[in-house]
């Protein structure tokens, strides 16, 4: 099933804030101006309390009770049409309305003017109530105004927000619509090109939005991941080519060599001598092989080194001990240097004595009769230092950079055609599974240095 898509579920989402937003507006500005109306009806009346006020204050003087009826008569005649004012005295008896006639139910008016909405007839009418003393005598007032005119507007307003708010959401999501999806063009591109861009094409690249936000951060990030990809498969183009190439020498050897000894019957000795060359150049596959797995589990994480306190000095002695006899056929003095003390750290042992193999095996190769090659073991600050130092012919300086990557021949640096290209590169993957990298100090006819340093 098709899934929504972003810009649909934005405008969505979008659209119910905007309805919740509208909603709460309209619910406030509904209650704002219903409270604004009747504060305004309150007011009014509470005006009419204190013109009564001001009609008994000036009527007081007046005793016969008829006669001050028909005086507050002419006051209340002016009140408009909505209105209504009742008032009595402090026996009950009602002085207004004239003649006698309750309306209004009435309670004792306290000391504050008090307002309430009552319903009398089916019509919702707005009632103060307040107490006036004039003269020595004390009355109980009751104003009223009806609400007709406050509900009309209430009415009006109502009707209005009911028009407006799907009007305005209808055009906020067409709107907001129309944003995502200006917004998400550049995804959209991004997308296209992303699927057009396979492994004939890594080359090929994002265009990115100049635009200082995400869609830039994201543009870049997919460009970078593409450059990692293309340098990754063109490392491993270069990797197959070069393990095809060196795998077809042997190949062709042990085939020519097989050819030749059946095309005709020989000797049994000559037959041992073909057996013995295809055995080499079997010899010869079965190391590359091994090296080219080294390198595929090193690139797959899969090195499997577990790291435990080891004795580097023990493992420098061990390596020196082994190749004492090659160096000394090869009229090279080769020393440990590693001190009486335990040199520790955090190590793979098998892991590290196969890296010094590889520096000692390369020195060796690279160091002319007569010259030293030094492997040294010492405690640094947090761990310990590795190193190996030969008195060779050195490296030069254009070569330095290249040295660890793979099939690069040893013989472009240091005149020999002998090995895979792969020993340095694997040396270095065993220290890169340590957390640390092998560095190489040279110069031509100064001999090499290789170190590194080793957690504690």
């Amino acid at each position: 099933m098709t899934g929504v898509s972003i810009r649909l579920r934005l405008t969505a989402w979008y659209s119910a804030v905007l309805l919740l937003g509208l909603a709460l507006f309209g619910l406030g500005m509904w209650l704002a101006l219903e409270q604004r109306l009747i504060a305004g009806v309150d007011t009014r009346l509470a005006q009419r309390v204190q013109g009564l006020r001001s009609a008994l204050g000036a009527e007081g003087e007046i005793k016969d009770r008829g006669r001050l009826q028909r005086e507050l008569s002419e006051f209340a005649s002016e009140i408009p049409d909505d209105g209504f004012i009742q008032l009595r005295d402090g026996s009950g008896a009602f002085i207004l309305p004239f003649p006698h006639q309750t309306v209004f139910p009435q309670e004792s008016a306290g000391a504050r003017t008090m307002g309430r909405t009552v319903n009398l007839a089916g019509r919702p009418f707005r009632v103060v109530t307040g107490r006036v003393v004039c003269a020595g005598q004390t009355y109980d007032a009751l104003v009223a105004a009806s609400l007709d005119d406050a509900l009309a507007v209430m009415r009006d307003f109502r009707r209005l927000l009911f028009l407006m708010i799907p009007a305005v959401l209808g055009v906020a999501c067409l709107g907001g619509y129309w944003l995502s999806s200006r917004a998400l063009r550049p995804v959209d591109e991004i997308t296209s090109v992303a699927r057009s861009i396979g492994v004939r094409n890594l080359a090929q690249r994002v265009a990115v939005p100049r635009t200082g936000d995400e869609l830039q951060r994201m543009s870049e990030t997919w460009n970078e991941v593409l450059e990692r990809l293309e340098i990754a498969v063109k490392r491993i183009r270069q990797f197959t080519a070069d393990a095809s190439h060196e795998l077809r020498t042997p190949l062709a050897v042990i085939r020519a060599t097989a050819e030749l000894a059946l095309r005709r019957d020989r000797e049994p000795r000559e037959y041992r001598d073909s057996l013995r060359a295809i055995e080499v150049e079997a010899e010869h596959m079965t190391a590359l092989t091994e090296s080219l797995l080294t390198m595929a589990r090193a690139d797959a994480g899969g090195s499997g080194m577990p790291l435990a306190t080891t004795d580097l000095g023990h493992l420098v002695n061990d390596v020196v001990h082994r190749n004492e006899g090659r160096a000394a056929e090869n009229g090279i003095r080769l020393e440990a240097v590693a001190g009486s003390e335990a040199v520790l750290a955090s190590a793979n042992a098998a892991g590290i004595r196969r890296l010094l193999l590889i520096l000692v095996d390369n020195a060796l190769k690279h160091t002319a009769a007569g010259g030293t090659v030094t492997v040294s073991a010492a405690a640094s600050d947090g761990g310990a230092r590795l190193g190996v130092d030969d008195t060779g012919e050195g490296i030069a300086a254009d070569a330095l950079p290249h040295i660890f990557e793979r099939f690069y021949r040893g013989d472009l640096a240091r005149g020999s055609g002998s090995g895979f290209g792969l020993g340095l590169s694997i040396a270095q993957a065993i220290a890169q599974a340590h957390g640390s990298e092998i560095t190489v100090e040279s110069a031509p006819g100064v001999g090499a240095r290789f170190s590194l340093t080793l957690k504690a």
